[in-house]
């Protein structure tokens, strides 16, 4: 997405943190099951445009990094970047640790403490 780029953009420019290694549109989660009888063509194209998709994957400091790029870092973006960890460990399996964050402008203020509390590390980035 454009506003998810630019805010991507920002946080490398800022040249704080480089990843080793980033991999995006990491597809996870079940694809939407089509109908028996259905083309070879269609049931792949189904599966690879319906899985759930996570931003970004870092390899950096030696620990995988599930990241989410999303203007404002609220409940949607928290339930997103639990989800998709989860997900990411159940069908990669990463013998490394993996890490949640998100990438974003503003940080709702309100889930500064459980954001902390779940090890989800923000990176504010700003406008």
């Amino acid at each position: 997405m454009p506003e998810d780029r630019k805010i991507w953009t920002r946080f490398i420019d800022n040249g704080k943190y480089i990843p080793d290694k980033v991999w995006y549109d990491i597809r996870v989660g079940m694809a939407v099951e089509l109908p028996s009888g259905q083309p070879e063509w269609m049931t792949k194209f189904a599966e690879y445009s319906t899985r759930k998709r996570i931003d970004m994957v870092w390899f950096m400091g030696g620990r995988y990094w599930v990241v989410e790029a999303k203007p404002r870092a609220g409940v949607v973006a928290l339930g997103q970047v639990i989800f998709y960890g989860v997900a990411f460990e159940a069908e990669y399996q990463p013998t490394e640790p993996v890490e949640r964050a998100i990438i974003t402008d503003i940080v709702d203020e309100d889930l500064i403490s459980i954001f902390d509390a779940l090890g989800i590390v923000c990176f504010e980035v700003g406008m």
